[in-house]
């Protein structure tokens, strides 16, 4: 359940009960305009208030629709997604590009598009409805996902390279890895390296651990496979952080139902330099623009 949907919509109800109240106080008063008041005709509440309440319901309808069907804010809070999402950045994320959502529980009203490979999107972490992820689209469904634990790299099979005679995998390449020269780059010690990631085209930039290797023995197993190897479900979606080893992602508890979508990161409004204390002590004003 969205909490601030709801408190939401009991302000959008208050708001119109200030706003009935209204025209039956302006009705009440243009039928007795010649007669003096009484004091049963005193009002409950003052004309002021009531005004200020009614005033108040298009702006709060607005604000409904607006982040219910368009755009929302999403804080980062951690650095799965480095390098392309640091831990102080907001989110503008799309709604409109998966469908149309109840604004109160996120489930689909009426479906638009589905999200393609490369995608940054948000979604409820299918083992707990109440918190959201935000990951990158690796697999869709049908694939075919390998991740090789030694060399840290993918390799898919699409849906449409297993149904032929040829299985050509998607094309997918690596740029050479280079220090990465962002804050949080060291990790026990070890300085962290970036790359830039090809699927079918669709390049962004990952970062590695050069000296860790993955436990594949902590990996999401699907039943029928080998350890690293995952088949994405019809509806269900194959999601991993850029931050490759340091992301809580598909590799460890499975794949993403469509219906758990919330929308497609589309952009950084604000970023804000974060440290372990809870105040920002800076503003990063270059990271601020569209993602790709």
């Amino acid at each position: 359940m969205n909490i601030f949907a709801c408190f939401l919509a009991v302000a959008i109800v208050l708001a119109g009960m200030c706003r009935i109240l209204l025209w039956r106080n302006r009705a009440a008063s243009k039928s007795h305009n010649a007669l003096p008041p009484t004091p049963t005709q005193k009002r409950k509440l003052p004309q002021s208030r009531l005004e200020t309440g009614a005033s108040l319901l298009p702006l709060l309808l607005l604000i409904l629709l607006i982040r219910s069907f368009g755009w929302e804010s999403f804080h980062i809070p951690s650095g799965s997604m480095t390098p392309t999402l640091l831990k102080g950045d907001f989110v503008l994320a799309d709604k409109f590009t998966y469908g149309f959502k109840n604004p109160f529980n996120q489930r689909t009203l009426i479906q638009r598009g589905h999200p393609q490979r490369g995608d940054i999107a948000i979604f409820h972490y299918p083992a707990d409805d109440s918190q959201l992820f935000i990951k990158r689209v690796i697999g869709l469904p049908g694939d075919h996902v390998k991740f090789e634990p030694e060399s840290q790299t993918l390799s898919i099979l699409p849906v449409s390279a297993r149904a032929g005679d040829d299985r050509m995998p998607l094309p997918i390449s690596y740029t050479p890895p280079v220090p990465a020269d962002h804050l949080g780059s060291f990790n026990y010690g070890q300085h962290l390296v970036e790359r830039n990631e090809t699927l079918g085209g669709i390049t962004h930039k990952i970062q590695q651990d050069a000296a860790r290797t993955a436990d594949t023995g902590q990996f999401f197993h699907q039943e029928g496979l080998p350890a690293g190897e995952w088949l994405v479900p019809e509806g269900q979606y194959f999601m991993m952080g850029d931050n490759r080893n340091n992301s809580y992602d598909s590799r460890y508890w499975g794949f993403v139902p469509e219906r758990n979508l919330v929308g497609k990161a589309v952009g950084i409004w604000l970023s804000l330099v974060k440290q372990d204390w809870p105040w920002p002590t800076g503003l990063r004003l270059s990271r601020i623009g569209p993602l790709n």
